[in-house]
């Protein structure tokens, strides 16, 4: 259970953090999304990051069978859009962390789906609040925190890498 847990909420911090970054900073997401012909008003993909933020600050605050069910949602749309940016071949940068220039390639495709699956995994077995995730045991909290927090950030790093050619 714990092993869906991890990966799950690796799943919502990056989740977090682009939804942040969107909030911030929508025009690098806002131009993906017109290159794809959608809709991409500003106030929009603010309001779009605000609800990933939201969802995935749940993850951890609620826990259970509804932020695990959007966050697969909102993975299996970024999948869409991913594999439409990468089928296009543009090498234009995706918006997905704000100002960081990182455009749409397999890599974002196969998170997206492992993404997907890990949320459809904790809504099947329902990921509790990070609260009581250890409850018997809360000092495993904080090594978890950082296998959480660092799985997430090596997952970023290796999609902002430049794609081998």
């Amino acid at each position: 259970m714990e092993y869906v847990a991890a990966v799950y909420l690796m799943a919502a911090v990056l989740l977090g953090a682009a939804g942040a970054s969107k909030v911030v900073t929508p025009e690098p997401a806002s131009a993906a999304l017109a290159r794809l012909q959608l809709y991409h008003r500003p106030w929009a993909v603010r309001a779009l990051g605000l609800v990933e933020l939201v969802v995935a600050v749940s993850a951890f605050i609620l826990g259970g069978i509804v932020p695990a069910t959007a966050l697969a949602a909102f993975y299996a749309a970024f999948a869409v859009v991913a594999a439409a940016m990468v089928r296009s071949g543009s090498a234009e940068p995706c918006g997905c962390f704000g100002r960081i220039e990182m455009p749409a390639t397999r890599r974002h495709l196969i998170v997206n789906i492992l993404a997907v699956v890990a949320g459809l995994a904790a809504a099947s077995w329902p990921v509790e609040a990070i609260d009581k995730l250890f409850d018997g045991q809360k000092w495993l909290l904080a090594p978890f925190t950082v296998v959480v927090v660092g799985g997430a950030y090596g997952v970023f790093a290796w999609l902002s890498r430049p794609a081998p050619s």
